[in-house]
C-alpha cells in the first residue's frame, strides 16, 4: 500500500510540507497521478524519515481531556445517562399512545349528518296542513 504524502507525514511524524518538499527536491522518490496526488512507498518514505513508533503528543494530551478529571465523575455521568435513557424510553411510549389515539379516531366512522327539521311556519301554514288544504 503507497501512502499519500498526508498519510506520510503521519507516518513520519514530519508536516505534508516536509515531505512535499522533500519529494521535490529529490531527497524521497514518488509519483504523481493525474489529480496531482502523491504516491509514495513506505519503504522509499522510511530509508529517510524513520516511522512514528507512538502518537504525536498533540493527540494523546486530546484524549486524556476528554475523559473525566475525578474518578467519581464517571459515577455521576453513568447515572445521567441512565436517566436520559429512562426520560427517552418514556417519551417514545408517550409518543407511541398519542399515535394509537390518532389512529384509531381517524378510522371512526364519521358521526351521522343531522335530519334537517322543516321549519315549522306561521300560523296560516299550519293550519292548511292540518286541514288537508285546499
Amino acid at each position: 500500500m503507497k501512502y499519500t504524502a498526508g498519510q506520510a507525514a503521519k507516518a513520519a511524524g514530519v508536516s505534508k510540507a516536509t515531505i512535499t518538499r522533500a519529494l521535490q527536491t529529490g531527497k524521497i522518490s514518488g509519483t504523481k497521478d493525474d489529480n496531482g496526488a502523491w504516491s509514495i512507498d513506505p519503504a522509499e518514505l522510511h530509508r529517510v524519515f524513520p516511522p512514528v513508533a507512538h502518537e504525536p503528543p498533540e493527540t494523546h494530551s486530546v484524549k486524556q481531556s476528554a475523559t473525566p478529571e475525578k474518578p467519581n465523575e464517571t459515577g455521576v455521568l453513568e447515572r445521567e445517562n441512565q436517566m436520559l435513557r429512562e426520560a427517552l424510553i418514556e417519551a417514545r411510549q408517550e409518543r407511541d399512545r398519542w399515535h394509537q389515539i390518532a389512529e384509531r379516531l381517524s378510522i371512526a366512522p364519521p358521526a351521522p349528518a343531522p335530519i334537517p327539521q322543516k321549519p315549522a311556519g306561521g300560523f296560516w301554514s299550519r293550519l292548511f296542513r292540518k286541514s288537508g288544504g285546499a
